[in-house]
């Protein structure tokens, strides 16, 4: 049974793994392709009928006891190979490796302007019938706020966030945007958006993102 690493340390949040680009890549494909089909599952789940669950119920239970034969301990933290590759797989926004991701898909602008992602968001991040559960949203903000604010240039952790929400976001392709608004020290002050398929702005979101001591 895996258990979580102490916290506290560089190492724990950036272990060194002795793999090849070339290997981190390959292996990197397979957990998409089968979080991709997991991810498919867990959205079928809510919308079959029982009957149906009641019948797949032995064949995924088969799956899951394979899967449980060869553990390892968990894709935590963020991972490198010391040669410029660095990767995420448990991510709980991004992670490939992770089903329950959505995944979110970031774009870093190339000189200047705001960090964008977008996603298509289905009934397994619903709140009410065909609206994104609020929580959901705030997990994607915070995700997004923390790559504004590393700036790919430094580390930075969650401090502060101030959520308001202007109305339901309806499930289904969603956009969110953010940028720096100031620096103070070591605290790095970024704003966000998300935005319903219209554009609609439904969610706001004011950070503060710290440089952990050991980072400065």
């Amino acid at each position: 049974m895996w258990q979580p690493p102490a916290m506290g340390s560089p190492v724990t949040h950036f272990p060194l793994e002795d793999l090849p680009t070339e290997e981190v890549d390959r292996q990197e494909a397979v957990y998409t392709g089968l979080a991709d089909a997991v991810r498919s599952l867990l959205e079928a789940t809510l919308t079959a009928s029982p009957s149906a669950l009641a019948a797949s119920l032995p064949a995924v239970s088969a799956v899951t006891a394979a899967l449980r034969v060869a553990q390892t301990d968990g894709p935590l933290g963020v991972r490198h190979n010391g040669r410029g590759r660095t990767w995420s797989w448990g991510n709980a926004v991004i992670g490939p490796r992770n089903a329950t991701a959505p995944p979110l898909e970031v774009v870093r602008p190339a000189a200047g302007g705001p960090v964008t992602a977008s996603v298509v968001l289905g009934p397994a991040h619903q709140d009410q019938p065909g609206v994104l559960h609020p929580g959901a949203a705030v997990k994607l903000l915070d995700h997004l706020m923390g790559v504004v604010a590393a700036d790919g240039r430094r580390l930075t952790m969650t401090g502060t966030l101030r959520i308001t929400h202007h109305r339901p976001t309806p499930l289904g392709a969603v956009s969110l945007a953010g940028w720096i608004t100031g620096e103070e020290g070591s605290k790095v002050l970024v704003h966000a958006e998300l935005a319903d398929a219209s554009g609609v702005v439904t969610v706001e979101a004011e950070g503060i993102f710290v440089v952990p001591r050991w980072a400065r």
